[in-house]
């Protein structure tokens, strides 16, 4: 073990210089003491999101497991229907509430649950998604699972798993991966139709396609575990997913499940999921970020604070700013603004890079094909 200690560990891949050293000078004095890092899932250690994009492959195949009374109980389940939802308009500037989307969406899946074979119905799916009601459906998912989240906890996203058992959601993970590694880096916008009849009316609703995986930070998992630091995973997105992608050794991440923590849904006897949410555990969503790696990881190691901790967005501000007397702090840029909780972090950080030791890092990359970049361009977003 002494001469592995003594050689310095190398990180490969397009890191900004500076975060590369601070990163390699962690790894060696860290080595071998039983020390972890902690890393958000989706946009830090991928790029984009495989939760909102589990979620939107289940929309375009309709993928449910669920009959319409089924849906029309999971699409409500702990929504207060009756608040308006902050920012939700419809294309008329009428401020929505949730009950007059999921009104709209009862109807319109009733329709493709008796009407496309996928479902129930006979109707081949390609014919199906150029039906009105499948593009009012879509939308108004979209919109619902968007604002949703502005009254509550409720992330719609993860509730539509209701009615399936563990291997049903991870084939579907799988195919997700798959298919979202191929796709073009871009957002789309719908608008849902007019003509039809709606509590809602029409709305509009944009979503985004496309995956990559980070290679710099699978290398940074293999450094730290080769010097005996664990990489740990905390996402706000469901951990089933996310196990998928981390765990299988295809994508090349290779974590065990045992060191991906994620929100979690309670299984029934037969092992399919529930609308019920496991409460036995933080919520590995904003402030029960801090509270997940305090309660579930630091106990592995004799109630130590992380040495590293990684995210890029404000739900993962309460992890870094709990532990940020003790862990260097990696954060993915994605040109957050002024309002935004990590915007200070960000400043601090870009100022002191090329000082001994920085406590934050900020690495870039280039959103049009979601890669590292080791060197900006002229045209600095750095702001």
């Amino acid at each position: 073990m002494g001469n592995i200690t003594n050689r310095r560990p190398t990180l490969t891949g397009n890191w900004e210089a500076p975060n590369k050293q601070r990163l390699e000078q962690l790894i060696a004095e860290k080595a071998f003491a039983d020390n972890y890092a902690v890393f958000d899932w989706d946009f830090t250690c991928i790029f984009y999101d495989v939760q909102d994009s589990m979620f939107l492959y289940q929309l375009e195949h309709l993928c449910f497991n669920l009959t319409p009374e089924q849906f029309a109980v999971t699409i409500r389940y702990e929504i207060p229907q009756d608040v308006p939802l902050n920012g939700c308009f419809n294309t008329e500037g009428r401020q929505l509430t949730a009950a007059e989307l999921s009104a709209d969406l009862d109807e319109r899946y009733c329709f493709l649950y008796h009407n496309c074979a996928a479902l129930r119905g006979t109707q081949p799916l390609e014919s199906i998604v150029q039906t009105a009601e499948y593009l009012d459906f879509k939308t108004k998912m979209l919109v619902l699972m968007r604002y949703a989240v502005t009254v509550c906890n409720t992330d719609l996203s993860q509730s539509v798993c209701t009615g399936m058992t563990l291997p049903e959601l991870n084939a579907i993970a799988e195919k997700t991966i798959a298919q979202a590694l191929t796709e073009k880096i871009s957002t789309y916008t719908l608008t849902s139709p007019a003509e039809l009849p709606s509590k809602a009316g029409s709305v509009t609703a944009a979503y985004r396609k496309g995956i990559r995986i980070q290679p710099e930070i699978q290398h940074l998992f293999r450094c730290l575990a080769t010097n005996g630091i664990t990489p740990y995973i905390c996402s706000a997105s469901q951990e089933d997913g996310v196990r998928v992608f981390a765990c299988h050794p295809e994508y090349g991440y290779c974590l065990k499940p045992e060191q991906v923590f994620g929100r979690r849904r309670l299984r029934n006897a037969d092992g399919v999921f529930t609308d019920s949410r496991d409460y036995s555990i933080p919520q590995t969503w904003r402030e029960g970020k801090a509270e997940a790696i305090q309660t579930l990881i630091a106990p592995r190691h004799g109630g130590k604070a992380p040495i590293l901790v990684a995210g890029d967005s404000d739900g993962d501000f309460w992890m870094m700013d709990a532990f940020k007397n003790d862990a260097v702090i990696l954060i993915l840029f994605r040109n957050q603004t002024p309002q935004e909780k990590l915007y200070p972090l960000i400043q601090q950080g870009l100022a002191k890079q090329n000082i001994p030791k920085p406590a934050i890092l900020v690495q870039h990359r280039d959103e049009t094909c979601g890669l590292f970049i080791s060197q900006l361009p002229s045209a600095d977003p750095r702001g």
